[in-house]
């Protein structure tokens, strides 16, 4: 009960502060989650704490493992490449169009502002570009792993830091 009378009265403020529910509440946190997650990829990345299937791992030996690795970094970066291409030709035929539950917002910033250009915060363009972005830092990310792996030397226990 309490916790209905909770939601019950936030609603209430939210409607009798503005007049009307936030439009942009539920869109603009998922926007932003998707880019959370591209830098996220790029950052387990390169500390090598992803998620990985080892299994295969525990019956190789350590230069084989060694060898596996610089195989799937190679994979990951044209993986990255990949992301960021598709993500490039997503946002060329669908940026364009408006992100409903923000274009009213982007709007209200450009005839308070008096900016033009904040009209681009309404569209599709800067919440698709994440794929592109995330696939950039995930074929960075990959690139340097990959070169440490390439260039460290064969140490025993080396493998997969």
């Amino acid at each position: 009960m309490q916790r209905i009378i909770q939601r019950t009265t936030q609603l209430f403020s939210r409607f009798a502060a503005i007049g009307k529910s936030v439009e942009w509440r539920e869109e603009l946190p998922v926007y932003v989650a998707i880019y959370g997650v591209m830098f996220g990829i790029a950052w387990a990345y390169i500390q090598d704490r992803h998620i990985r299937f080892t299994m295969l791992v525990g019956f190789i030996s350590e230069s084989w493992t060694r060898k596996l690795y610089i195989i799937v970094d190679l994979i990951m970066v044209v993986n990255g490449v990949l992301l960021a291409y598709s993500g490039w030709l997503f946002a060329l035929k669908r940026g364009g169009v408006e992100a409903s539950g923000i274009i009213n917002l982007a709007k209200s910033l450009r005839d308070l502002t008096g900016v033009e250009s904040m009209i681009w915060l309404g569209h599709q363009y800067p919440y698709q570009a994440a794929m592109v972005l995330g696939g950039v830092l995930l074929t960075i990310a990959a690139l340097l792993k990959l070169l440490q792996r390439v260039t460290e030397e064969a140490t025993p226990g080396s493998v997969g830091r």
